[in-house]
């Protein structure tokens, strides 16, 4: 087993994260996992169903049977979007660093959803996505290097007039909440994927209690 990378300025490193989320998706349940941990169930139940009900009003609620919208669900921990998104019709596939995340996802799948063990910035799939969406991921990515390269990879991924759909805060300027959790700002992501031939659409917060975050919708145009 390699030794992992040591933590710099109190985030930590690359090996860590990756060993830190595998090791919370073992020690939580479904929600729990990839949800907010000062929320008691109930209240993630709630979390999840409005920001499904957000993706959605975005990428769009239904997709035909015989030309399904083609989804990656980028960070997709315990799979509950990827599912729900599948039941609403798409065809998700679903990747994430935790191979007990992964496992869980394959036990639970529901039809046509994949899932894979890949980061962010590896993942090389032999098709484009309709929409690649990454919800409360990015801001876990620590290392400035490793975010970057995620997010220019999965914006390499869409499809022309497809949707790039990023979760983070609307801010001025990047902040670093802790050792597992740091902000990037928005024109941070605009010098990022702009220059890839995408327009930004705006941001869409979730609104939910005192929660900031939302989703930063990019179409690519060229």
């Amino acid at each position: 087993m390699s030794t992992p990378e040591p933590s710099q300025h109190g985030r930590l490193g690359v090996d860590e994260a990756i060993a830190f989320w595998d090791e919370r998706h073992l020690q939580h349940g479904d929600l729990l996992s990839g949800g907010d941990l000062t929320y008691d169930h109930c209240t993630n139940e709630a979390f999840y169903a409005m920001r499904l009900g957000r993706l959605l009003d975005i990428i769009g609620a239904s997709a035909s049977a015989v030309a399904p919208l083609r989804l990656l669900d980028a960070g997709c921990g315990k799979g509950w979007f990827a599912r729900a998104l599948t039941r609403c019709g798409h065809q998700v596939d679903g990747i994430d660093t935790s191979e007990t995340a992964i496992e869980e996802c394959r036990r639970s799948a529901v039809g046509s959803d994949r899932y894979m063990v890949s980061r962010l910035d590896a993942w090389a799939p032999t098709c484009f996505y309709d929409a690649v969406v990454a919800v409360d991921v990015l801001f876990h990515l620590m290392d400035d290097g490793v975010w970057r390269d995620s997010v220019v990879n999965l914006a390499a991924l869409v499809r022309l007039q497809g949707l790039l759909v990023l979760v983070d805060h609307d801010a001025e300027a990047d902040h670093l909440w802790g050792e597992y959790q740091v902000t990037r700002s928005r024109q941070g992501y605009l010098d990022v994927v702009q220059p890839l031939g995408f327009r930004y659409l705006g941001f869409h917060p979730y609104r939910f209690r005192d929660n900031a975050a939302g989703f930063h919708v990019f179409r690519r145009i060229a």
